[in-house]
């Protein structure tokens, strides 16, 4: 017995354009089938967002440091790019800063180029761990962060408060 017989039929049943044509159809079915399935799936693992304010502490800041911040208030990290952080207020105040006096005194004094800036941070947190993050990185109340755009920057940034918006 022939496998393909003298009208190309395979086992003289199909012929072998119409078994090249099912499969293609049966692959195409199972390939969208596979789509559709792996979509919903995807939807249904979607971690929910918690959106924060974060209330932080720039101190002895150059005085220009907070209309710099105003040109972008995205929170950007060179190994990140620009995070799930934005800026949504500015307050700035005279830095007072510690000085020893000619006797030896140690004095707190108003410093006339610096400022404390406070900052107020909108982050949008993914749910998928306990940390409050920016970008990859914690944030919690007494820590320190960094707040940077392309713009400004103040590495060691004292978290005030943090709170649900």
């Amino acid at each position: 017995m022939k496998v393909i017989d003298e009208k190309g039929r395979i086992f003289g049943k199909i012929n072998l354009f119409d078994l090249i044509v099912l499969l293609a159809v049966i692959f195409l079915a199972g390939g969208i089938g596979y789509k559709m399935v792996k979509n919903k799936s995807e939807a249904e693992n979607r971690v929910p967002v918690k959106t924060y304010i974060a209330t932080v502490k720039c101190s002895q800041v150059p005085d220009t440091f907070a209309t710099t911040l105003e040109k972008d208030l995205r929170i950007y990290y060179d190994s990140d790019g620009f995070t799930n952080a934005k800026i949504v207020s500015i307050e700035e105040e005279p830095a007072v800063v510690t000085v020893q006096t000619a006797d030896g005194k140690l004095v707190e004094s108003v410093d006339p180029n610096l400022k404390d800036v406070y900052v107020e941070i909108e982050i949008e947190d993914k749910q998928n761990d306990d940390d409050i993050k920016i970008g990859r990185y914690s944030a919690a109340v007494g820590g320190k962060i960094t707040v940077k755009t392309i713009y400004a920057f103040c590495p060691e940034s004292l978290v005030l408060d943090i709170r649900e918006k």
